[in-house]
């Protein structure tokens, strides 16, 4: 057990550098066309995922009473956005293939600023002491997601058909580590997760079902950018939730409920991609 925690962070690290390098092989001046033909539409897809998420997470907590590790899990990732794999389960489901990639960009760089008002609020509701700099923000967002979508983006524009080449094999290749990082999680934090009971992981599927819901309703007319936006709206990034829970030197039973919560959360967006493939696919509006 002790030797699968130690490789339990440079394997996430791993993974998560390899899913954003393969999507960044795939980034071209096409995404920002994309977003420039809405704007109004980027902005509604922001706000659903900065507010009500959150919003709903809190009032959860509230409603059933729930406190401590569990409840500080739940909010924590709530006020999370961006998780480095949303944008390769946006397109999985179908959504918009030059918007997607642009939108979550966007999340991601909003991060920066609204995680931290997010963590000074969530401190005043709920009466603790909590902070967290933009400066750490940036610095996990940027060498968690920037740096490899900004080298496969590179790769992309300087020799295009050896990107073409390497993409889809970067892309298995991702895929077997998400699985074996999954693995290592389940192994590693399973019996604490048990421990702390199930609250986290229907916390998650409650939450995520409304937020695929909210996300869809700020999309717009699209079909595949409300796909989109109904994604980005509920994945939620376990990487910044940590973050915030080790700056302010959280109980470790936190990462356990985080862990619980994305465990309810990826249950639902696997069953929201099943039902999306099983749709006809609609006709994107240009």
């Amino acid at each position: 057990m002790n030797s699968l925690s130690a490789w339990l962070a440079p394997l996430a690290a791993a993974t998560i550098f390899a899913v954003m390098l393969s999507l960044g092989l795939l980034l071209g001046r096409e995404h920002l066309a994309a977003v420039a033909k809405r704007r109004m539409v980027l902005a509604a897809v922001l706000f659903s995922v900065v507010v009500p998420v959150p919003a709903l997470a809190v009032l959860v907590v509230k409603m059933w009473g729930l406190k401590g590790p569990v409840a500080a899990g739940i909010v924590l990732m709530a006020i999370s956005p961006g998780a480095p794999v949303a944008l390769r389960r946006a397109i999985d489901a179908g959504g918009h293939p030059e918007f997607a990639p642009a939108l979550h960009l966007a999340i991601v760089m909003l991060a920066v600023v609204t995680v931290p008002i997010s963590v000074a609020i969530m401190a005043a509701i709920f009466s603790v002491q909590a902070v967290l700099s933009p400066l750490d923000v940036a610095r996990q967002v940027f060498f968690a997601q920037f740096l490899p979508l900004g080298l496969g983006a590179l790769v992309r524009t300087r020799w295009p058909a050896w990107a073409a080449w390497l993409a889809p094999k970067l892309t298995r290749i991702s895929n077997l580590m998400l699985i074996a990082l999954l693995l290592v999680c389940v192994v590693v934090l399973g019996p604490a997760v048990v421990r702390l009971g199930w609250a986290p992981a229907i916390s998650g599927v409650g939450v995520t079902a409304f937020a695929l819901l909210i996300g869809r309703a700020f999309g717009g007319r699209d079909p595949s950018v409300r796909t989109a936006a109904a994604i980005a709206a509920a994945m939620r990034n376990p990487g910044l939730a940590l973050l915030i829970a080790t700056v302010n030197r959280f109980p470790a039973a936190v990462t356990a409920a985080v862990f619980g919560y994305a465990l309810g959360l990826a249950a639902t967006v696997i069953a929201f991609i099943a039902w999306r493939r099983r749709r006809p696919p609609a006709p994107a509006l240009r």
